[in-house]
């Protein structure tokens, strides 16, 4: 669990400091990360946006969203493992945190 969380929140206190898409690029946001994590990429979303990574586990995107920067990133936990997260990272972000699922599909439907 502890890998997992780490990246995450270095990200999220990193927003306050640059949290606007202005600033959505994968190499700004890698600089905060440790480096077993990568940054896969960084893409700024307008206000209204509909945007997701359509699954199983949540069928449908979200729509009419506020500004955000979409980040996808890898961590190397292992010589043989990895994971993948992604964080929506909001222009305005008003300091609250929702994490969402735990493995398999819990979290999801």
């Amino acid at each position: 669990m502890y890998y997992c969380l780490t990246p995450a929140i270095l990200l999220l206190g990193a927003v306050k400091a640059a949290s606007t898409t202005r600033q959505c690029h994968a190499k700004s946001i890698q600089a905060v990360l440790p480096l077993n994590a990568t940054v896969l990429y960084a893409l700024p979303q307008s206000s209204g946006a509909t945007y997701g990574d359509q699954n199983i586990a949540y069928p449908q995107n979200a729509t009419n969203l506020p500004a955000f920067c979409a980040v996808l990133v890898n961590v190397t936990s292992s010589p043989t493992s990895s994971f993948t997260f992604g964080l929506g990272l909001p222009d305005e972000w008003n300091e609250r945190y929702l994490a969402v699922g735990n493995g398999g599909f819990s979290g999801g439907e």
